[in-house]
């Protein structure tokens, strides 16, 4: 049983004294707590429960009102009266107020949650007044451990290490510097205390630095006597019949004989439990080692709100600490750089601690980038801390000085790698260590072992990684051996070996395997390039590096980084003289790409795609051909010059046909129909299309991505979806945007993926009416847009968010579409820029702004004759017969609309058919021919049945319903 005694210390007996002038006052009492307010103590039992005082505060409130729902206005006005505080506050402090109360599982909570509302007590209390001071009682053994620290996201590591020291009696905790060793192992001594009836013994071994006096700093703590020579007797002798857990703390430098100590005790008393931490295991043959990991931080690709991220250890531990410390809540606004700082100090929860009070002096995004630039802030703590924890540089100082030379020369090597590593890089660096290749595979086993390298299993083969502070802390030290300049060159020709045979691999290898072989080396690959073109670099290992990245940039759709690094080898190239044609090709084409999908459209590409054409011919490469004149193409649709993109194409197929490869032939194929598409060809584009997504329908028969930009699966699809709807194939087009969005997630190219939403799915969920998934549509093409740079889709997503507004009845709706195809014409981006106007026309005739209608419906004619996109011209033609009616000339508007419905039978396009055909219609139905509005819908909508499931259809139908009704006439 647990020995309970009073406390007798000074404080105990002041305490004691306090509660004598004290008595008299009120003691709520449940289960088995005592709650004291006036005292601001909360016991269990005889145990004071440690808990921050705004939790205390709470519990009171909720105590005095159980049973009763207290909002969380009420809460918060009470725990921080006259102060503006968030919510997320409150949260924190009721969870922490959930942790000091624990229960069995079987038992029902103190505190539930009314979601939306506030908080309730449900569990029953006693209120009685305190007659004598409470006895506060501590177990014996115990009184040493050091007091509780708040934990986070460490409830099921507490559990299981529990389970295990009891069922093995010997554990050691083993992770990096600062991850909470110490601190999980006190909540486990404290955890298992019903174990150990003589308590426990906290020995703390940091503070000794001579392996001579392990005995005599456990014996100290026991309080046993004996000579030096022999303390180990005198230990076992004191421990001798007991059930005590000892915990030996921090072992990482004195391993050796703190091994010995434990290894004896255990085999003489085995009724004695030992829980030890270290940076690295003991490697005791009684031991059973846990790895303790850092605190839990979102994926860098996921996107959080305050709540979502607050359930992540690491984000609430930083926010607890800022706010107890600065009085800072976060809003949702600063959550992406909290989340980033964690991640940057990989959820090492001293690092967060450091970090935290930072925030009384700026906020999350400038702390985010000083510590992007360097941990100096982190290099002063609490003084109150130990020595080795008061700055972030002594923790790692600490294990540093426990290194062998070979092992600290090669840790030094190992800081010059941004991201994972295997050994057969390390050994591929070729630097002369002059350690043999042995001997370094062995190093780099012994700084994992001493927690130094985090590894991971991947297709079989151990990776390695260092945390972002020990890289830095590496990097210094290999800057002040003077080894830095060699590394770092090592390590760019390193590089550069990987990525030309990336290079070479992505010709053959899937695209899947491929891309998940290379992409977890972008970080490397842009510090090398970084080197590369610094002052202390080589510029010519930089452009060969460039050129060789470009196939990943791609295929990760890094579309503004690849602009900007590739421009800056151009310039580079210049400077230098660097003339090698195959170099030069390559830049330029990547270049051109770049400008093809910036925000504005300038004359620079077609320069970009012609030089980069004419460099390919140079060299023979016919890959690179075809990849300039199908890139040209592009740019040239993209500008509206139609006619302009069917002669490249040609072109691109005569290159074909010289050539037993015919590998390019679908995707060129793809875009000329689509292209003849724009033109007015629309129904053999949709023979084209189906016969394509039949031949082209798995996985097998995808392209290589990076060759034209897009998914070829994905594209072939994306241009089904638009040609179908405009034939009235409502459902053919809905089923070919969903897959084309499905076949772009699933390959991760967000290139293809913003397409494939732009082109696709958005216009054709918002032409069918579904406001909802248009909208989700929508959301996601800005995200993609925010995070890829990919320029071009940013006036197309706030020209469809604006007809979105419209369509919800938001009258800013079509301000915002005339504001968005202001930015299109600008950027030269005029592909669908008819169609668009013509859509702004329409909204603006809803909302009866005659003026805005006028200029659209102008700029929508003029577009549609200079670009010669026929497939629209029927749209275009009905929407300025609307406003002609609009006018008052009646005549014309009849005029304009039978031409509208004349042009869309003659090429297919036979949504805009129905459409035109409503719409003359309505008119005739004003001037009373109503039998010829009757007679018209009744012969179109017979004549395309077929195209039943569309939204133009059905109300094409209701309108003839509605006609063919009988009138009443009133005299």
């Amino acid at each position: 049983m647990t020995k309970v005694v009073t406390l007798e210390t000074p404080f105990a007996q002041a305490d004691g004294q306090a509660f004598a002038a004290a008595a008299g006052e009120k003691v709520y009492s449940f289960g088995d707590y005592r709650l004291i307010p006036q005292r601001q103590l909360l016991l269990r039992g005889a145990f004071p429960v440690r808990i921050g005082t705004r939790a205390l505060d709470l519990l009171q409130l909720l105590v005095e009102r159980q049973g009763e729902l207290v909002s969380k206005e009420q809460l918060i006005g009470f725990a921080w009266p006259g102060t503006f505080v968030h919510e997320s506050n409150l949260k924190v402090n009721i969870a922490s107020l959930r942790r000091a109360l624990p229960q069995a599982r079987s038992e029902l909570p103190y505190i539930v949650t009314v979601p939306g509302r506030g908080y309730r007590f449900v569990a029953p209390v006693r209120i009685d007044l305190e007659q004598k001071p409470p006895v506060i009682a501590s177990p014996v053994g115990l009184d040493n451990l050091p007091p509780p620290h708040d934990l986070f996201g460490r409830e099921e590591d507490i559990a299981e290490l529990s389970a295990r020291l009891v069922s093995t009696g010997f554990l050691t905790i083993v992770g990096p510097a600062g991850v909470g060793k110490t601190s999980v192992a006190v909540a486990v001594a404290r955890h298992v205390a019903d174990q150990f009836d003589d308590g426990a013994c906290f020995v703390d071994l940091a503070a000794i630095g001579d392996a001579r006096l392990v005995c005599p700093a456990i014996a100290s703590s026991l309080g046993a006597g004996g000579n030096l020579s022999d303390m180990l007797s005198g230990i076992v002798e004191a421990l001798r019949g007991q059930r005590r857990l000892l915990i030996l703390d921090n072992c990482e430098h004195v391993l050796a004989a703190t091994c010995m100590v434990a290894d004896h005790i255990r085999s003489v008393l085995p009724d004695i439990g030992v829980l030890a931490t270290s940076r690295e295991p003991l490697r005791s043959q009684f031991e059973t080692v846990h790895l303790l990991a850092p605190l839990r931080c979102p994926l860098a690709e996921r996107r959080l709100d305050r709540d979502e991220a607050l359930a992540y250890s690491a984000i609430a531990l930083f926010v607890t600490r800022a706010n107890a410390a600065t009085g800072f809540t976060p809003t949702d606004a600063d959550i992406p750089a909290i989340v980033d700082i964690c991640r940057r100090l990989d959820g090492i929860a001293l690092a967060i601690e450091l970090a935290a009070p930072r925030l009384a002096s700026r906020d999350p995004a400038t702390l985010l980038h000083l510590l992007e630039q360097s941990f100096e802030l982190l290099n002063y703590g609490p003084r109150n801390a130990p020595a080795r924890h008061q700055t972030l540089l002594a923790t790692l100082d600490w294990s540093y000085r426990l290194l062998s030379d070979r092992e600290a020369a090669v840790l030094r090597l190992l800081s010059v790698f941004a991201g994972r590593f295997c050994l057969d890089d390390v050994l591929a660096l070729g630097l002369p260590l002059d350690i043999p290749t042995d001997d370094v595979a062995r190093c780099v086993g012994n700084l994992a072992t001493k927690s130094l390298l985090s590894t991971n299993i991947s297709d079989g083969k151990v990776q390695y990684r260092l945390l972002d502070a020990t890289r830095t802390y590496a990097a210094e030290r290999l800057r002040q051996a003077g080894e830095e300049p060699a590394a770092l060159a090592s390590h760019a020709a390193f590089l550069l070996r990987v990525f030309e045979r990336a290079e070479q691999e992505w010709h053959w290898r899937l695209v899947e395997d491929w891309t998940a072989a290379y992409a977890p080396r972008i970080n490397d690959l842009r510090k090398a390039i970084d080197w590369a073109f610094g002052a202390q670099g080589s510029p010519a290992l930089g452009l060969w590096l460039t050129a060789a990245a470009i196939p990943l940039w791609d295929e990760l759709s890094l579309v503004g980084e690849s602009r900007l690094r590739v421009r800056r080898a151009l310039r580079v190239a210049e400077s230098h003289g660097d003339g090698d044609p195959g170099l030069r090709m390559k830049l330029i084409l990547a270049y051109a790409w770049s400008l093809t999908f910036a925000e504005r459209l300038p004359p620079e590409g077609d320069e970009a795609w012609r030089e980069g054409l004419a460099l390919a011919q140079a060299t023979g490469s016919i890959d690179y051909q075809l990849r300039a004149l199908w890139g040209l193409a592009v740019l040239q649709s993209f500008t509206g010059r139609h006619r302009q993109a069917l002669v490249t194409l040609e072109a691109f197929e005569e290159v074909i046909q010289g050539e037993s490869d015919r590998s390019a032939a679908p995707d060129g194929e793809r875009l000329r129909a689509m292209t003849a598409f724009y033109c007015g060809q629309v129904d053999a584009a949709y023979e084209t299309f189906v016969r394509l997504a039949r031949e082209h329908a798995t996985v097998s028969h995808r392209s290589r991505i990076a060759r034209f930009q897009l998914d070829r699966y994905v594209a072939i699809r994306n241009s089904l979806a638009t040609v179908a709807w405009v034939r009235g194939e409502a459902v053919l087009a809905s089923e070919a945007a969903a897959a084309a969005v499905a076949g772009a997630l699933s390959t991760g190219h967000v290139v293809s993926h913003s397409n494939a939403l732009a082109l696709a799915a958005l216009p054709v969920t918002l032409w069918n009416g579904e406001l909802e998934a248009a909208q989700a549509h929508l959301e996601t093409l800005i995200d993609n847009f925010n995070h890829r740079d990919i320029g071009i889709w940013g006036p197309v997503s706030r020209f469809f968010g604006g007809a979105i507004q419209h369509a919800r009845g938001d009258e800013g709706g079509v301000d915002a579409m005339v504001a968005a195809l202001d930015e299109l014409l600008a950027s030269n981006f005029l592909l669908r820029a008819p169609i668009y106007a013509s859509m702004l026309v329409q909204a603006a005739l809803d909302q009866g702004r005659l003026d805005v209608a006028r200029g659209a419906a102008d700029t929508a004619l003029a577009l549609v004759q200079a670009q010669e996109e026929a497939w629209c011209l029927s749209e275009v033609l009905r929407v300025r017969g609307l406003v002609e009616q609009r006018d008052g000339a009646t005549e014309h508007a009849e005029q304009t609309l039978e031409r509208a419905i004349a042009s869309a039978a003659s090429i297919g396009a036979h949504v805009f058919e129905l459409r035109a055909a409503a719409s003359l219609a309505e008119l005739w139905t004003q001037l009373g021919r109503v039998s010829s509005a009757v007679t018209l819908l009744e012969e179109t909508c017979g004549r395309l049945a077929f195209a039943h499931a569309s939204r133009d259809h059905v109300q094409a139908r209701k309108l003839l319903d509605r006609l063919r009704r009988p009138r009443i006439v009133t005299r």
